[in-house]
């Protein structure tokens, strides 16, 4: 608040404000209403924070699609932003919970674990068959610049990958 020099102490306005009404004893309500509503809003415009704008989906949420090289068969994942991924591949259909690292590490891959919840058990594919189970599958995932293909891959090298997967809906 604003000061002023007064007797050569400084007081803040709004004491000199209400000291004068109470000197001079006019303690009028819209003046006291006001100086009430003043320090309310002053009060509370301190004491607001900035409201929250929600944080975008991680760049792995949506639809991503991937065809196997000299066979017509196609790979579909969904990734949704309650970490659940549902996916077809070939004749299998599958559920899995998935959890991704927030940020990519030095070497510009995310971590993404995933556990297989439900499948129908029939191949996928490559001829690999998927069951439920509690044991999670860690693989790595790096993103083309403009985040609109990803290839996935066993370690966080690009030795052994497969993709790249392109994003058909966000």
């Amino acid at each position: 608040l604003l000061h002023n020099r007064a007797g050569g102490r400084d007081r803040p306005a709004l004491f000199q404000l209400f000291t004068s009404i109470a000197s001079t004893g006019v303690f009028h309500l819209q003046k006291l209403f006001f100086l009430a509503a003043l320090l309310g809003s002053l009060a509370g415009a301190q004491a607001a924070e900035p409201s929250a704008t929600p944080a975008p989906p991680h760049p792995l949420v949506g639809s991503w699609r991937w065809q196997l090289p000299g066979k017509a068969c196609t790979e579909t994942w969904h990734f949704h932003e309650n970490g659940n991924r549902s996916g077809n591949s070939g004749e299998e259909v599958i559920r899995s919970h998935y959890e991704v690292s927030p940020l990519p590490s030095l070497l510009g891959f995310y971590r993404v674990s995933e556990t297989v919840i439900e499948s129908n058990g029939k191949p996928d594919c490559a001829g690999d068959l998927h069951q439920a189970s509690e044991e999670p599958v860690t693989r790595f995932i790096q993103f083309s610049p403009k985040h609109d293909k990803l290839i996935v891959c066993r370690e966080e090298s690009l030795k052994a990958c497969f993709g790249p997967l392109k994003r058909v809906a966000p």
